[in-house]
C-alpha cells in the first residue's frame, strides 16, 4: 500500500510540475507579466508564475554569511532566483552566475534585464565539472531536474526533452578570469562531486565559504560521501542542515548564520 500511495504521489507531484513549467513557458516566451518575487533577502522582479525560494533557509544564509560586496559564484543559477536576490540586497556584490542549460539561460537573462542588473550579475553559459570538456546535459520536461544525468532528467514522472552539447569548464578555470570567490553556491544537481574536484587550487587558494545542495535522490552514487571526503581533505567544516551544507575553513573565522 505504501508503495502504491507513494506512486500516487510522485504521479501527482509530476503533473502539477508539466503544468507550471508549461505556463512559465509561455509567459517568458511572450514576456507577459514580471511579477514582483519576494525572498527573505530581497524582492525582485521574474517572470515565474508563482513566487520563487519565499521561504529559503539556504538563501537567508549566504545572505548573512557574505559581505556586501561580496563575489559570489552561483552554479546552478537556474532562472535566478539567487543571483537577484544577493544582487538587489548587496549593491556592492558581484554575481558570478552559472548555468548549462541553454532554454534556461535564456531565461535567466530575461529576469536580470527586467531588474536592470545586467552589471553585477554575470552570466556564464556551461556547466561545472572536474575537467575542461564537452558534456550531454538533458533537459528536463521539468525543468529544475535538467543535469548532466538522464536519471536525474527524469524524476518525479519527468521525461527528457532534449539533449544539448554544453561546455563544462573546472571553477579554476572560470576563476582564472574573473574575481575569486568569497562564496560559492553549489546547486548542480548530483554532480557536486564533480564541482568541488575541478575547484582544488580555488578551495586552497581562496578559501571561500561553501553552500551546497546535496541532490541523490534517484541517483546510484553516494553524492553526500563523495562531497564530504572531498571537503574534509581541503580542511572544510561541514555543517549539515536540513536542506544544505554550510562549509567554511575553519581559519576563516567567518561561521556564520
Amino acid at each position: 500500500m505504501a508503495g502504491r500511495d507513494a506512486g500516487v504521489l510522485q504521479r501527482v507531484r509530476g503533473v502539477a510540475y508539466s503544468g507550471y513549467y508549461r505556463v512559465a513557458g509561455l509567459n517568458y516566451h511572450y514576456r507577459g507579466v514580471a511579477r514582483p518575487n519576494r525572498t527573505p533577502v530581497a524582492n525582485f522582479r521574474c517572470y515565474e508564475p508563482l513566487n520563487r525560494h519565499g521561504d529559503d533557509p539556504m538563501l537567508v544564509a549566504i545572505d548573512r554569511a557574505a559581505d556586501t560586496d561580496a563575489i559570489i559564484y552561483d552554479l546552478g543559477a537556474n532562472v535566478g532566483i539567487y543571483a537577484l536576490a544577493l544582487a538587489t540586497a548587496g549593491p556592492s556584490r558581484l554575481i558570478i552566475a552559472v548555468e548549462p542549460a541553454p532554454n534556461t539561460v535564456s531565461r535567466l537573462e530575461t529576469n536580470i534585464a527586467a531588474n536592470g542588473l545586467e552589471d553585477r550579475i554575470e552570466v556564464v553559459a556551461c556547466g561545472v565539472g572536474a575537467a575542461d570538456r564537452e558534456g550531454r546535459f538533458y533537459e528536463s520536461t521539468h525543468a529544475e531536474l535538467s543535469a548532466f544525468q538522464p536519471e536525474s532528467a527524469t524524476r518525479w514522472g519527468a521525461r527528457v526533452r532534449d539533449v544539448h552539447t554544453v561546455p563544462v569548464r573546472r571553477l579554476e578555470t572560470l576563476v582564472a578570469d574573473r574575481p575569486a570567490p568569497d562564496v560559492l553556491k553549489i546547486d548542480v544537481e548530483g554532480t557536486g562531486p564533480a564541482v568541488l574536484r575541478g575547484a582544488s587550487d580555488v578551495l586552497e587558494r581562496h578559501r571561500p565559504m561553501l553552500f551546497i545542495e546535496i541532490h541523490e535522490e534517484g541517483l546510484d552514487t553516494d553524492v553526500a560521501g563523495s562531497c564530504r571526503t572531498l571537503l574534509e581533505e581541503h580542511g572544510y567544516e561541514i555543517d549539515a542542515r536540513a536542506d544544505f551544507w554550510q562549509c567554511v575553513p575553519p581559519e576563516s573565522g567567518r561561521w556564520r548564520g
